[in-house]
C-alpha cells in the first residue's frame, strides 16, 4: 500500500498510534519562539469540525499517518468574503520526497474551492521548507507576520 490522501476526523487523527510522534516533530520544526509550548484543544478543534469551518486533510503511507493540512474556512470581515487558511500544515521529514505535501495542498485548495474562498493562506514557518516551494506551485508572499512574546515582561 503506497501514499493515501484522505479526509480525516480530528477523532481519528488523535487515535493515529503515532499522532504523539508527528506533533513533536511539528512541534520542533514549526513553533513560534516566545510563544507557550503547544498544547492542542482538541475540543475546540472538534467543535469547529462539527460545525463545518475546518476540514482535515489527511495523508497515510502504508497505513501510516505522515502528514495533515487542517484548513479553516470563514469570512474575513475586512473583505467580506470567505478565505480559507492553513490552521496547521505538515509533512514528516521522513516523507517530504513522497509527495504528499503538494498532494495535501491541491485537496486544501479543492476544499478553499467548493467553499467559494476568494483563495488558500498559507502560513509558513520563516526559513523553512515549505517558504521555499510554496512559490513554485503559484504562491506569493504577501505579508510578514511579526511576534512580540509578552511572557517575560
Amino acid at each position: 500500500m503506497g501514499l493515501e490522501i484522505r479526509n480525516c476526523s480530528i477523532s481519528e487523527l488523535e487515535k493515529s498510534p503515532n499522532i504523539s510522534e508527528l506533533l513533536e516533530e511539528y512541534v520542533a520544526e514549526s513553533s513560534i519562539h516566545g510563544l507557550p509550548h503547544p498544547s492542542a484543544k482538541v475540543d475546540i478543534y472538534k467543535t469547529l469540525e462539527s460545525v463545518g469551518a475546518i476540514r482535515v486533510i489527511a495523508a497515510f503511507y502504508s497505513d501510516i499517518l505522515i502528514g495533515y493540512v487542517i484548513v479553516l474556512c470563514s469570512v474575513l470581515p475586512h473583505y467580506s468574503e470567505i478565505v480559507a487558511t492553513t490552521e496547521s500544515f505538515f509533512v514528516a521529514k521522513k516523507y517530504r520526497k513522497t509527495g504528499a505535501g503538494l498532494r495535501l495542498l491541491r485537496e486544501a485548495e479543492e476544499y478553499a474551492k467548493k467553499n467559494k474562498s476568494a483563495g488558500l493562506l498559507v502560513s509558513a514557518p520563516l526559513g523553512g521548507v515549505l517558504a521555499e516551494v510554496l512559490p513554485n506551485f503559484g504562491y506569493r508572499e504577501t505579508n510578514r507576520v511579526f511576534f512580540r512574546s509578552f511572557s517575560h515582561e
